[in-house]
């Protein structure tokens, strides 16, 4: 569990769509601060998890813990990713809204 190198991160192309449609979503609300905003935060919490890998939490659903999800919260969204330490890698996979039903999405995919 070293913490003094930076990990490479990849988003997956689920993870990339939720990000574009999260802040697509401000831009068509009218809200182009809000966008900046949110994309700020979004791009925070990369640079936390590629230095500080294990800094999210474990995921609290049993099966998705099994598999090595972590979560960091950023506002009301939830960026679901793994560690990869032998490839010094991150790997996003989703980003969703905290108030979905997000351990039967990841259930469905990762599975």
């Amino acid at each position: 569990m070293e913490q003094n190198r930076s990990y490479t991160v990849q988003f997956l192309l689920n993870a990339l769509n939720d990000m574009t449609e999260i802040i697509s979503s401000f831009v068509m609300l009218g809200s182009k601060q809000g966008a900046k905003r949110i994309q700020n935060k979004f791009n925070k919490a990369v640079n936390q998890i590629q230095i500080f890998p294990f800094s999210g939490i474990t995921i609290p659903d049993k099966r998705l813990g099994k598999m090595a999800f972590r979560m960091v919260v950023v506002e009301k969204y939830l960026m679901f990713y793994k560690v990869f330490e032998e490839e010094n890698q991150i790997i996003i996979y989703r980003i969703l809204n905290g108030k979905r039903n997000y351990p039967s999405l990841l259930h469905s995919l990762y599975n």
